[in-house]
C-alpha cells in the first residue's frame, strides 16, 4: 500500500499530471487506492475461476462472491480493553514488540526535528520532545490495551 504513495518518486514526470480536480490522488489516497486495487484484482481472479480447483479454506477467503467480508462487517465497530481476554506475556514476542515501540519512539523523535525544520519553525525545545515522546508512549499503552500494537506513532 505504501507502494502506490511512493510511486511518485519512481516515475515523477508522469504521476504530476495524474490529478483529480487539482488533488495529488496518489499522495493523499494510497491506502484506500491500494485496496481498491487489491479488491479488483481478487475479483478478476474470481470472474476468470483461478480459484476454482483452490482449496475450500482459499475459496472460501479468496473469492469475492462468497468470501462476505464487506456484508459480514459491522458499520460502526467501538473497541474495548483486553477484548481478546487477558494478556499473555512470551519473552520473545514481548522484547520483539518493545523493539518495535522503540523503533517507533526513535523515528517519531527524528519526525519532531524534521517537521520543525519543514514548517520553518525552530526546533523544539528537548522538553517538548520528552512531552511528546511521553505521550506517545501512552498511546502506545493504550494501543497494546485496544490490541492495535504500536498503531500510534509520528510519521512524517
Amino acid at each position: 500500500m505504501v507502494g502506490l504513495g511512493l510511486y511518485e518518486y519512481g516515475f515523477p514526470g508522469f504521476l504530476k499530471h495524474i490529478r483529480v480536480r487539482d488533488i495529488p490522488v496518489f499522495e493523499l489516497y494510497p491506502i484506500i487506492l491500494g485496496v481498491a486495487v487489491t479488491w479488483a484484482y481478487a475479483h478478476l481472479l474470481t470472474v476468470s475461476g483461478a480459484y476454482t480447483h483452490a482449496t475450500p479454506m482459499g475459496q472460501r477467503h479468496c473469492r469475492t462472491d462468497r468470501a462476505h467480508i464487506i456484508g459480514s462487517a459491522p458499520w460502526i465497530r467501538i473497541p474495548w480493553p483486553l477484548q481478546w481476554g487477558a494478556p499473555t506475556f512470551d519473552a520473545g514476542h514481548t522484547f520483539g514488540m518493545m523493539a518495535g515501540a522503540l523503533a517507533a519512539l526513535v523515528e517519531s523523535t527524528g519526525d519532531f526535528y524534521a517537521l520543525s525544520r519543514l514548517c520553518g519553525a525552530t526546533p523544539p525545545p528537548p522538553y517538548v520532545v520528552s512531552r511528546g515522546i511521553g505521550w506517545e508512549g501512552l498511546g502506545i499503552l493504550m494501543d497494546g490495551m485496544f490490541g492495535t500494537t504500536i498503531g500510534s506513532a509520528v510519521s512524517a
